[in-house]
């Protein structure tokens, strides 16, 4: 009888790559035969401070999110589909102008970031860093601490017509600086103060 083998008859041998060898990377079969892992969330800070319009942009680019408002920071976005994230960031930073926008995406065991400019890519954050001097409301969103459902002043974008979008955002245009589009910066002025007049 040639060759070792057990009750069960003989036991093909080990090849590499297979589970149980050491060099065997579980992450990158499972990526080459079924795609990368998907998310468990994605969340995008955009410098806009009034949530509501972004929405109506969000809605006008098709992108489905909640929008927080936070403090000093603008808005925090946090996708419907935590696939869409990356797709989410560059429509939404050609339409923001002259705005770079910070995209978070976490995974099962850590977190990437991403900046997103005039729908190009710029160079990826420190997400640990940004989160440790970002306002608490945010490091609760991106944890899923916070439904950003539940939080205070959120708006829902993507939702309705596109053109109901559009006509509501050029209407608040024609509106004066209440009505102040995403992608304009507040002026001087318009923190309460009157604008001084012509000598």
């Amino acid at each position: 009888m040639s060759g070792a083998g057990t009750p069960d008859g003989p036991q093909p041998p080990e090849l590499p790559g297979e589970p149980g060898d050491s060099s065997f990377d579980f992450d990158a079969e499972f990526a080459k035969a079924f795609g990368p892992k998907r998310p468990v969330r994605s969340v995008l800070v955009v410098p806009v401070a009034d949530a509501r319009r972004l929405a109506e942009v969000c809605t006008l680019a098709q992108v489905h999110a909640h929008v927080v408002p936070v403090r000093g920071l603008g808005c925090v976005l946090v996708t419907e589909d935590p696939g869409t994230g990356e797709q989410d960031a560059q429509t939404l930073s050609r339409l923001v102008q002259g705005a770079e926008l910070v995209l978070l995406t976490v995974g099962e065991d850590s977190i990437e970031g991403q900046t997103w400019s005039a729908g190009v890519r710029g160079t990826d954050p420190r997400p640990g860093l940004l989160l440790s001097v970002w306002p608490d409301v945010v490091q609760q969103l991106v944890l899923g601490r916070l439904d950003p459902a539940q939080a205070a002043g959120a708006a829902t974008g993507g939702e309705g017509s596109r053109m109901g979008a559009l006509w509501k955002l050029l209407r608040g245009k024609d509106a004066g600086p209440a009505g102040r589009g995403p992608d304009e910066p507040e002026g001087p002025g318009e923190s309460g103060q009157e604008r001084p007049g012509p000598a």
